[in-house]
């Protein structure tokens, strides 16, 4: 019997947005950039605009379908920047689920669970941030 596996959310939902950010409007907000990831860039003079999406749990919706739950974070010196980065974020992982793909895996669906909202990081005083969280229903890999 084969192996069902849950596919890397987060992994899939930063190729999907990597590809897609820079063609609208955020040239610099990649992964090869490092100003797009899973972790806040650490170093001391930090981009002035960058995102990251993080797993936040989830759930198993049938034997070969997950329902994980990512949140989208955007930060940026201007807030209506911020805004924008993250309503941005959604839009692109609303239309990969149109499509049926996200960064190369097979999703289903995409329910915007909160939408953008202002939400300051006590650890990057200096960015605005907005934050947004999605439930996307992504098929299992197999082994």
């Amino acid at each position: 019997m084969e192996l069902l596996i849950p596919t890397d959310a987060e992994v899939a939902a930063l190729d999907e947005l990597s590809e897609a950010l820079p063609v609208h409007g955020f040239p610099g907000i990649t992964k090869a950039a490092q100003t797009l990831g899973t972790k806040i860039p650490t170093s001391t003079t930090k981009p002035d605009e960058f995102g990251r999406v993080v797993g936040v749990g989830g759930a198993g919706r049938d034997l070969v379908t997950d329902s994980p739950l990512l949140t989208l974070e955007a930060f940026a010196k201007k807030e209506q920047r911020a805004r924008d980065l993250c309503a941005l974020m959604v839009a692109i992982i609303e239309r990969a689920a149109r499509a049926g793909t996200l960064g190369g895996a097979v999703i289903y669906a995409a329910r915007i669970v909160g939408l953008p909202a202002n939400l300051p990081h006590p650890q990057v005083p200096d960015r605005f941030r907005f934050t947004a969280t999605v439930s996307v229903d992504l098929r299992r890999t197999t082994a």
